[in-house]
């Protein structure tokens, strides 16, 4: 019965998601990762109640409500962003982009930057061992045997500016962005990123073109022939290289998975729900006291998987010299922290001051046409969005900065009637 009732749950949360979609599409797009983290995180969260085992805990699931306890977090989500983006729509939020002799040059300047950093990166990847034909490389520990592993602090792990700056850059020139976005694919498929620089590029490369794009042009652009095709090209290719390396290794042994389609199925439903069901079940479930210790947020994943792991800190500092960890641990260790009701409390405004604002700002900049702010803003938005799944607030820090200083300069600017 119990399994009945989430799925009807998990349909009920869908209608409403889709609501939200024909509401204000650009609102819900800007916000697309938090979407995708629950629509992975639920089915997981059915998946393991009925049951299942979960290698990373050494145990068997079972109902303990966890369904309902995440579906309330992502519908005050979703409230909560569409209220602070109403608010803040008659704000005026004044910016500057770069000029040369009068003439605006920030779309020369993003394709010098882009071209520049990706030919660097590329190059770094020659010289490197890959995962690809190195069976002691990872994605885990390619960084730490790369030529010039300095690279990994300066463009993050997988560049994903890169494919949004081509998302701005592709209304001006369409076919250059498509090529250097390919590139972009083939270089992470290379270092071997396989299903985040899909699923996160792809995001980065259409979210500038959902704000800028009437909602049906950029539908019809999105959804034609040539994109169908590539998007199935590119998802066969994935599904070629997961099921290589899951047939050279055997990642899910430990409970007797050795099939490569088995084991893909085991990893997009048996682990991405994982921890926020070890949270309830321990925390609420089973009403264990929680720590009231905020200094458990920079490094939330780190707290849960000491507590949730087989292996417990051992395991934890083992990841942690692999470049390894678990997912979604947010918004799982708020349960650790808090009782539920101020779990919820502290989410909504975490939601408001922190998620909301910092998407409200790159939907200005992009349509203020500041370029190269947007990208420095995406990047930090990109770091808000990992903080707010993988548990590392720490994250948070650089891009809290940044949006302070843009409001600042916004109201100097408003205040003086500098641009437009």
């Amino acid at each position: 019965m119990s399994f009945y009732l989430n799925i009807l749950f998990a349909l009920l949360l869908l209608w409403i998601t889709v609501w939200f979609f024909r509401k204000d599409f650009k609102v819900f797009f800007i916000n697309g990762l938090i979407v995708f983290q629950a629509f992975t995180l639920i089915p997981s969260l059915i998946y393991i109640e009925t049951g299942k085992m979960i290698s990373e805990q050494g145990r068997e699931g079972f109902f303990v409500g966890s369904v309902y306890y995440f579906g309330l977090f992502y519908l005050l989500t979703l409230i909560f962003i569409y209220l602070t983006f109403n608010t803040l729509r008659p704000v005026k939020l004044r910016t500057f982009y770069f000029t040369h002799q009068g003439k605006n040059i920030e779309v020369p300047v993003l394709l010098v930057l882009v071209i520049t950093v990706l030919g660097i990166l590329i190059y770094n990847a020659s010289q490197s061992p890959s995962p690809l034909f190195d069976e002691g490389i990872t994605r885990f520990n390619y960084w730490e045997h790369a030529k010039y592993p300095v690279l990994n602090k300066l463009f993050g792990n997988t560049a994903m500016f890169i494919p949004f700056a081509l998302g701005l850059l592709f209304p001006r020139i369409k076919k250059t962005s498509l090529f250097i976005l390919a590139v972009y694919f083939a270089y992470n498929f290379y270092i071997g990123q396989k299903f985040s620089p899909i699923v996160n590029g792809t995001f980065a490369f259409l979210l500038p073109l959902a704000v800028r794009y009437d909602n049906k042009i950029f539908l019809k652009t999105l959804f034609n022939k040539k994109s169908i095709v590539l998007m199935v090209l590119l998802g066969l290719a994935m599904y070629k290289i997961i099921y290589d390396r899951y047939e050279r290794r055997y990642p899910f042994a430990v409970i007797k998975i050795y099939d490569p389609n088995e084991a893909m199925f085991y990893r997009i439903f048996g682990l991405q729900g994982h921890l926020f069901w070890g949270a309830t079940e321990r925390f609420v479930y089973h009403d264990k006291s929680p720590s009231w210790n905020l200094g458990y947020l920079p490094y939330g994943m780190h707290e849960m998987m000491k507590e949730f792991a087989v292996g417990g800190e051992e395991f934890v500092l083992q990841s942690a010299r692999q470049g390894f960890n678990f997912t979604n641990a947010y918004p799982s260790i708020l349960f650790m922290i808090f009782p539920p009701l101020i779990a919820y409390l502290f989410h909504v405004l975490i939601v408001i001051f922190i998620l909301s604002l910092s998407g409200w700002i790159l939907m200005r900049l992009i349509k203020n046409k500041s370029f190269v702010l947007a990208v420095i803003s995406f990047q930090f938005f990109n770091w808000t969005i990992y903080a707010l799944t993988m548990g590392y607030f720490y994250k948070l820090i650089f891009g809290l900065i940044f949006n302070f200083l843009i409001l600042l300069m916004g109201a100097y600017f408003e205040r003086k009637k500098i641009y437009a």
